[in-house]
């Protein structure tokens, strides 16, 4: 079964890499987040990418970067005749960080990347493509070579890769690359901030129908066409992550904590998290700390 946390197991590697993954059966995808920081380069296919209440194509040329514990969805339209092929990389921000520090313009950008301080995190690379192939070649290369593992071929690919982001824009940054044009998916926009801005709150989904004075069935297809979730994945999928920061970075009872995420029923809460996080939350936490401690990290 599909968890919402999915902890990327590195095995003592400094970078877990999947090169040009394809698919060709279906591909729906679900909301998780990892321990680390990803990287999605999207070679060919179509569908949808959701990250920080924002809707984003997958084709060819897109380059997707995912902070820590930061919760994304990404759904596929696959078939035979048209199939997804993407290059996925999952890292230790804090070792890249090290590799990256003299390089002061690209280090800029990636600790921008990483600690959310950037405004984008959807690239449209296409004009750069064939560079970014190369790169992606040249670094499976040193890996098939036995050198994958060397700081500065780890270093060399991150730093072309946030190279390109910078020159595929005069202003060295790019700019949102939201699905927009469709008046759906403007709905599906204002459905998603909403539930940003209540899911901290008991409510059903006809309260966000009405408050968007659509019907409650059109909303909901709406939302399953433009994102392949339904809106109660997307309501559960936040509430299960502010969870899990509140585990993380608190004391306080987990009966409170469902509370606070917007579901009174304490029994309840633990059901649907242990449900969508593979595990009960007083395990969670203290799976969390002890993980912590192991890389000798102080809880505030």
């Amino acid at each position: 079964m599909k968890r919402m946390f999915e902890a990327v197991i590195f095995g003592g590697a400094k970078l877990f890499w999947d090169y040009r993954h394809r698919n060709t059966g279906q591909y729906k995808g679900y909301y998780h987040w990892h321990q680390c920081c990803e990287i999605l380069f999207v070679h060919e296919g179509t569908g949808h990418v959701i990250v920080n209440g924002e809707t984003f194509p997958i084709r060819r040329g897109m380059l997707f970067f995912f902070r820590p514990y930061q919760l994304h969805h990404v759904y596929a339209n696959v078939s035979p005749e048209q199939p997804y092929t993407r290059t996925i990389f999952h890292f230790d921000p804090q070792l890249v960080d090290e590799f990256l520090r003299p390089f002061s313009k690209r280090h800029g950008l990636f600790t921008a990347l990483w600690h959310g301080r950037h405004p984008v995190q959807a690239f449209d690379l296409m004009a750069s493509e064939s560079s970014v192939e190369r790169n992606f070649d040249d670094y499976h290369s040193a890996r098939e070579e036995g050198k994958g593992e060397d700081g500065e071929e780890i270093a060399i690919l991150i730093l072309r890769l946030l190279d390109t982001i910078i020159r595929s824009d005069r202003n060295g940054f790019s700019r949102p690359l939201g699905i927009g044009g469709r008046k759906s998916a403007g709905y599906v926009q204002q459905a998603m901030r909403w539930i940003d801005e209540h899911y901290q709150e008991p409510f059903h989904l006809d309260d966000l129908a009405d408050a968007m004075h659509l019907s409650k069935f059109y909303l909901s297809k709406l939302f399953h066409e433009e994102t392949g979730s339904t809106l109660k994945e997307y309501v559960t999928a936040k509430r299960m992550r502010h969870a899990c920061r509140l585990l993380e970075t608190t004391t306080k009872s987990v009966e409170i904590i469902g509370s606070e995420v917007g579901i009174a029923n304490p029994s309840y809460f633990v059901q649907v998290f242990k449900h969508e996080v593979g595990t009960t939350p007083l395990k969670y936490r203290t799976r969390f700390i002890q993980s912590a401690d192991s890389r000798g990290k102080v809880r505030t």
